[in-house]
Parts: C-alpha cells; sequence; structure tokens
C-alpha cells in the first residue's frame, strides 16, 4: 500500500526517485528518473541499487546531480536533483570575474587620480606622463569590457542589422594590427596576405572587431616577445584568414569549450592576463552571423606549439553579392 502511494506521489514531480528494499535491490523508479536516464522504468526493478548510485552524486548524461537517501524500516528512498547547473556556475564565475575586472582599474584610475590631485606639486613630469598613461590604459580596459558586454547583448537581440559591404581585408587586419600592437609592444606581428586577395562581403566595423579580438587573444596567451602570424587568401569563393600564436597551446578537453560564453582556460598564464571570457564568444557569434566559419587547433603536447584560429568568410565576388541582396541584406 505504502508502494502505492509513494507512486502516486512521485510520478508527478520533477525529481528523480527511487525506492529500495532492505537489501538495496530497486523496486521502484518514477517516470522522471526512467527519462532522463533514458530506460525503461520496468527492467530497472531488481537491480542493484549501487549499479545506478554510489555515494552521494550521480553522473546521468554528463550532468551530476545530488542524492538524498531516506532509510526507514523496509525501504529506502533516494531523491536526485541536480545540482548547481554549468550555466549557473558559470554565471556565477562570470559575476565574480565581472566584479574583479571592473574594480582593478577602476581602483587603480581613482588611486592615481587622487595621487595627483593631493600631490601634484610634488610629482616630476616623468611621474606625471606615468600616472596619467596608466589612467588611459585602465580606461581602456574598461571601455573594451563595456563594449563586450554591450556586444553581447547586440548579438542577442533578434533585430540586429548587419551592413555587408565589401571589405578590403588587408587594410582591415593592418588596422587591427596597429592597434593590438599598441597593447602588446613585446610582440612581433607578422601579416602575409596575398597580392590579389579579394575584398571580403561583411560588416566592416564587425570584421575589424573579430580580427581585434583574435589578435588581442593570440597576444594574451602568448610569452612576451613572442610571435603572432596572420595569414589571409583566397580560398574558393572565400577569404581564409589564420592567426597563429606559440603559446601554451589549449588541451583536446578544453578546445571545446572556448567559444563558450564567459570561459576562460586555466594557464599559467591566466592569473596575469586581464579578460572575461567573452572575447572568442563575440568572434564566434559574428564570424556565423556573417555566413563564415571558425575552427581553431592547438596542442599542449610541444613546447611553443601554440594556437591556430581559421576563419572562413564569404569573398565579395558577384555571386556572394547577390545571394545576399535575395535574402535582404541581413
Amino acid at each position: 500500500m505504502e508502494r502505492i502511494d509513494f507512486k502516486d506521489i512521485v510520478d508527478n514531480i520533477f525529481q528523480a526517485v527511487l525506492i529500495a528494499d532492505k537489501n538495496d535491490l530497486i523496486i521502484y523508479a518514477n517516470e522522471y528518473f526512467c527519462r532522463i536516464f533514458t530506460t525503461n522504468c520496468k527492467k530497472i526493478e531488481g537491480k542493484k541499487l549501487s549499479d545506478f548510485i554510489s555515494g552521494d552524486k550521480i553522473e546521468i548524461k554528463e550532468e551530476i546531480y545530488d542524492t538524498k537517501r531516506m532509510d526507514y524500516s523496509d525501504y529506502s528512498v533516494i531523491i536526485c536533483y541536480p545540482e548547481q547547473t554549468q550555466m549557473e556556475k558559470i554565471y556565477s564565475d562570470f559575476i565574480s570575474t565581472i566584479s574583479h575586472e571592473l574594480r582593478t582599474p577602476l581602483t587603480s584610475i581613482r588611486g592615481f587620480a587622487d595621487t595627483m590631485l593631493f600631490s601634484y606639486e610634488k610629482l616630476d613630469e616623468s611621474q606625471i606622463k606615468k600616472f596619467l598613461s596608466i589612467i588611459k590604459e585602465q580606461s581602456n580596459r574598461l571601455i573594451k569590457l563595456i563594449e563586450n558586454l554591450l556586444s553581447i547583448s547586440r548579438l542577442q537581440a533578434e533585430n540586429e542589422m548587419l551592413v555587408y559591404k565589401s571589405v578590403n581585408v588587408k587594410n582591415q587586419i593592418e588596422q587591427a594590427v596597429f592597434i593590438v600592437k599598441t597593447r602588446y609592444q613585446t610582440h612581433n606581428f607578422i601579416f602575409e596576405s596575398e597580392k590579389d586577395i579579394m575584398p571580403v562581403l561583411a560588416d566592416e566595423n564587425k570584421f575589424q572587431q573579430i580580427m581585434i579580438n583574435l589578435l588581442d587573444n593570440a597576444a594574451k596567451y602568448s610569452e612576451d616577445g613572442s610571435t603572432v602570424e596572420i595569414k589571409a587568401k583566397n580560398y574558393e569563393n572565400n577569404i581564409k584568414i589564420t592567426v597563429k600564436d606559440h603559446g601554451t597551446g589549449i588541451s583536446c578537453e578544453n578546445l571545446g569549450k572556448i567559444f563558450d560564453k564567459f570561459a576562460r582556460i586555466e594557464n599559467h598564464l591566466t592569473s596575469k592576463t586581464q579578460g572575461s571570457g567573452l572575447g572568442l564568444y563575440i568572434v564566434k557569434n559574428l564570424v556565423e552571423k556573417m555566413n563564415g566559419t571558425i575552427t581553431v587547433q592547438s596542442s599542449t603536447d610541444q613546447k611553443d606549439h601554440g594556437t591556430i584560429f581559421t576563419i572562413l568568410l564569404p569573398a565579395a565576388s558577384y555571386s556572394n553579392q547577390c545571394s545576399k541582396k535575395i535574402q535582404g541584406g541581413r
């Protein structure tokens, strides 16, 4: 009778529930458990509880569930409920990261501004220039963070309009290199382009944003004094652009995460790099919005093997431009 009462209750809740006898053999599994475990409720009856649950956690389809066991005289009830989901964890980490990313430059700006206000007459010209340079650098850091956050907001807006035009690949990449070089002056940037490279069919501002983020990422995760190589060439009816660094590389298990929102891959450079884990997420979304693709190759097996990002974007050929006009210019 108790079992029927339990069934009436637990079949209508959104938690996975198992009931086991005093020998820890399963006598009942509710529909929710069987659905997420992709099993037949009847077939699970009589199985050992330890075949499904060990300890206070259970992994189902790469999602971790916490378990709570309640023991009675003749049976035990085990409830499985999701622990903090991965997205909740990422969001929590993001809030922590953003708080840090905002607080650090603001503290620097306020500190050096206060020093100049209250001790200006005691500072020599070189100190004043140094303090102003730090204030400018930290202000740029804040601006970049805010721009990335705004970019994500715009990316998620269904009605965002992109302005497609014929964009000079060589000029835009050279501008991006110049911008990033001012932030990473010890790095070497080598850019090679085919002489007859076609223009790309893209939103000019978004294309430069893609390149700046890729170059910034390459420099950020490679040692001072290392080289970042950029190559651009015609590839069938597309433009193929590669950005290669000589950093520590990315492990196989982390390659699938790098384009996730708020994701940052930990390595020995992470502690000294500044970032919120938004750059590559923005790059991937912008590339795909402009009918392109982005791939990544990397390895940690060899020293200084580094990482290679490859993007393909439609060339501004007659056929591509006609196709874009037919699609309505979005």
